[in-house]
């Protein structure tokens, strides 16, 4: 559990508790505040490590669930979380209650929820979005092995921690394989049965679930992830329902072309109305994302690589221009044959331009939905130089240059060595001189020898690079998780196994 692992929305201010000492754990700070229970930061001075401490509101009321439900409901995400073990579940250390309050304790895992993820940094990656699927995929699955249904899969309710690893949290909706569940109502105010934007049309309906039910919401918040909001995007909690019911999504390639169309079918399958057209279990839909990891990477990132296709990516409306330009094509090779003349063809049309929005957050979220991320990237880092974003874009354009079409190597150097230079430059970015060599060095060991290279040469590069860069991971300065806290999968991945000694 982290400081954004609850609602910001307080219903009600309760009394802060702040330096209030339960038993062996001390409340730090608040970190924040729901309609059922307020979140503190707290240290279990036994073991001197910090921990989050959920405490009930002794007034607490939601909807029309009184404070003896609320009570039970509190009890029983103890019982359900704390019977789970497994690196992608926030963790459950104990539960009690001390002078009439009612505590649970839990891991505290700094980070945002995905929620607040997307809305920092845009829609993530295809790889990055794939490994969370994965890493979820899991923790649901010890959840349904041990018989729990969790209820209220949402962004919200997904961690992402400093080294990209997410981990599932917030089982106070959770329940035991029951043979019925009551039905929602709509009319009423803060409902307590989910979250209606990621419900199941059989939740919403009040009959019996199981972890299809969990899969719909899963696939639900893949949707959101990747598209940037939810596929039914209505204003109230009775039209979400009836779309969810009745509604068929749009297409989720059509808000991200860049996406491959086998993942798009995954998180479609996922999202049927009918638990019967998703995956039956965990390991069917494990084993569908498994294969997704198996695309090449120009496939991954639906790389355009023939011309046509890449006029089509570069142009918004480039299917008419394809169009005419192949009959003008065809036309004019009909005529060079005839007269053995050398045909000109015309000029391709050049790529849309990128419009520069008002701040530098929406700038990188724009960047996120392009087809030609390297245009995009560098607009942020053209339209805003200084900001956060612009170091953020400077990563990814060294990895989108990599994984391009044609892989410019030269150019994917000079994108993470100018990201050096930049911490170099400024103390108080420091720890881009980290991500700028191990950008380097991840060029350097990622691509194939040029034809004609000489291999010498670019081994010396690479050991002057690494060098360099574990002489900087000993110095006592070198904050690595704040380096790695912004930095795509693929090189958190990376520096994991070649530089995880240093840490």
């Amino acid at each position: 559990m982290s400081e954004s692992d609850t609602d910001t929305n307080v219903t009600g201010k309760s009394k802060d508790l702040s330096h209030l000492r339960i038993g062996e754990f001390l409340l730090l700070r608040r970190l924040g505040s729901g309609g059922m229970a307020d979140v503190y930061l707290a240290e279990q001075t036994s073991l001197g490590r910090q921990v989050a401490v959920k405490v009930l509101k002794n007034d607490a009321t939601v909807g029309a669930s009184t404070p003896e439900i609320l009570l039970k409901r509190f009890e029983q995400e103890a019982r359900a979380a704390g019977g789970l073990s497994h690196p992608n579940i926030v963790q459950v250390i104990t539960t009690g209650r001390e002078n009439g309050v009612s505590y649970i304790v839990q891991e505290y895992v700094p980070g945002l929820n995905l929620s607040q993820w997307i809305k920092k940094h845009g829609a993530p990656e295809y790889g990055t979005g794939l490994q969370w699927m994965l890493q979820i995929t899991a923790a649901l699955r010890a959840a349904g092995e041990a018989g729990v249904v969790h209820r209220d899969v949402k962004p919200e309710n997904i961690m992402v921690t400093r080294t990209n690893t997410v981990k599932v949290t917030d089982f106070g909706l959770a329940q035991w394989n029951q043979p019925t569940t009551p039905k929602m109502n709509l009319t009423q105010a803060g409902t307590t049965m989910g979250t209606p934007w990621y419900m199941s049309p059989e939740q919403i309906q009040g009959e019996k679930l199981d972890t299809r039910s969990d899969q719909y919401s899963f696939g639900v918040t893949c949707y959101h992830m990747f598209s940037g909001q939810p596929p039914f995007p209505g204003k109230n909690a009775m039209t979400v329902a009836v779309q969810h019911l009745k509604e068929e999504p749009a297409p989720l390639q059509s808000r991200r072309a860049d996406l491959p169309r086998e993942l798009c079918d995954v998180i479609h399958r996922m999202i049927r109305k009918r638990p019967d057209d998703r995956f039956q279990t965990a390991d069917e839909l494990e084993a569908a994302l498994q294969r997704l990891t198996r695309i090449p990477v120009n496939s991954r990132l639906n790389s355009p690589t023939g011309w046509a296709e890449r006029l089509l990516a570069a142009r918004p409306d480039g299917r008419g221009a394809v169009v005419a330009f192949a009959l003008l094509f065809l036309a004019a090779y009909a005529v060079g044959r005839q007269s053995d003349r050398p045909l000109r063809l015309p000029p391709m049309p050049a790529p849309a331009e990128i419009p520069k929005k008002s701040t530098p957050v929406r700038q990188f979220a724009l960047a996120m939905l392009q087809s030609d991320r390297s245009a995009a990237w560098e607009a942020v880092i053209n339209s805003f130089p200084d900001s956060d974003e612009a170091d953020l874009a400077r990563i990814r354009l060294g990895l989108c240059h990599l994984t391009a079409v044609v892989p410019d190597e030269t150019k994917a150097i000079e994108a993470f060595r100018n990201l050096e230079q930049k911490g170099k430059i400024s103390p108080d970015k420091r720890h881009l001189v980290v991500l700028g060599l191990l950008g380097q060095i991840y060029v350097l060991s990622y691509l194939p020898e040029k034809p004609g290279a000489n291999p010498a040469l670019r081994s010396d590069e690479r050991d002057r690079l690494t060098v360099e860069l574990r002489d900087l991971l000993n110095q006592p300065e070198t904050q690595v998780a704040v380096s790695l806290n912004d930095a795509p999968v693929e090189l958190v991945r990376f520096f994991n196994e070649e530089f995880s000694a240093q840490r």
